[in-house]
């Protein structure tokens, strides 16, 4: 069970969202973090659409480390369990702050880092966001 992904890098190598896939729903779409080929699901009847990894051509990286292709157990847990009533259902990847102990880089968005090309090194940063307050 594979993780629905809504970005892809298009045949030009460029970042690209789902909804601006729709214009060339045939291109080819591979996965923004692991290389891995991706099948399209255009929606448009849904105005939903999204991308999924193809089990036949994961690359040795996206099988082992890609976020997408092995999404966190509690979402795939949680997802199981609501499958039972919605069964389209698919877990998410979840986006946060992370800290990559392997080589100190700290970034934000899906457990990946871009220099590891592995998660397993990074743990989730507890940031508090300061919001400033004028005194009038």
């Amino acid at each position: 069970m594979y993780a629905k992904s809504f970005l892809a890098l298009d045949g030009n190598g460029r970042l690209t969202g789902a909804r601006t896939a729709q214009t060339a729903p045939y291109d080819r779409y591979t996965c923004h973090l692991c290389g891995s080929d991706l099948l399209y699901h255009p929606e448009y009847d849904t105005e939903r659409p999204w991308f999924e990894h193809r089990h036949d051509t994961l690359t040795e990286n996206g099988r082992q480390h890609c976020p997408y292709v092995n999404p966190d157990a509690s979402e795939v847990r949680l997802v199981k369990r609501l499958q039972r009533w919605v069964p389209e259902a698919l877990p998410l990847v979840r986006k946060a702050g992370w800290h990559c102990a392997n080589c100190g880089y700290d970034y934000y968005r899906e457990r990946y880092c871009l220099n590891c090309h592995t998660g397993k090194y990074s743990t989730e940063l507890n940031v508090s966001v300061e919001v400033p307050v004028c005194a009038y």
